[in-house]
């Protein structure tokens, strides 16, 4: 079978576009998340502020940073890490409890 060189040229055109867009972006910064002055504070407000509901359908990546905001935000907490085995039973908790319970007080009885 004999391809003409057009075609061929047409067919790895294609190709290389659909690879490459394949991945990432690697042009685009990621974005944090954080907007402007906020930084990290606003995060944490944000993450602090959700009900146990809102917290049963993030992320666990998400899960973690809101259950790591109130800890930073609760002197009971003093000293607890946001490990794993602690997302999964506030995650549990949270299942539990009514779906407008503040994340901050499933947060606190398990520190």
């Amino acid at each position: 079978m004999r391809v003409r060189g057009g075609t061929l040229c047409a067919v790895i055109a294609a190709v290389a576009i659909a690879i490459g867009g394949c991945g990432g972006d690697d042009d685009e910064p990621a974005d944090s998340g954080a907007t402007g002055a906020q930084g990290a504070s606003g995060v944490e407000s944000e993450s602090t502020d959700i009900t146990a509901e809102e917290f049963l359908v993030k992320l666990l990546p998400e899960k973690e940073i809101a259950v790591e905001a109130v800890i930073a935000t609760e002197p009971e907490c003093a000293g607890v890490k946001a490990e794993p085995s602690l997302i999964l039973v506030i995650s549990d908790e949270a299942s539990k409890a009514d779906p407008d319970t503040p994340l901050t007080e499933l947060v606190v009885e398990e520190c």
